[in-house]
């Protein structure tokens, strides 16, 4: 699977590059030095308000108050 990846050479140089994800070295535009894949910090989408992941609080939220539902249910019998 082909990524951009950001590459830094020994003359600090970095550039980003579109390569397949085993790709660890690529060569420099400016000076054709080698150049190292740098470890980039991962993208998170979280939620405004708490940090939690938004898939996931809906998902928890609505299992809850199903189970609340049926917990009110047995309840009335």
């Amino acid at each position: 699977m082909r990524r951009f990846f950001d590459f830094k050479c020994d003359n600090d140089h970095v550039h980003e590059a579109y390569v397949e994800s085993e790709v660890r070295i690529n060569p420099c535009p400016e000076c054709g030095l080698p150049a190292a894949r740098l470890i980039s910090t991962p993208m998170v989408k979280l939620e405004g308000t708490s940090g939690a992941f938004p898939g996931e609080a809906m998902k928890w939220e609505r299992k809850r108050a199903e189970k609340l539902k049926q917990e009110q249910k047995r309840s009335g019998e």
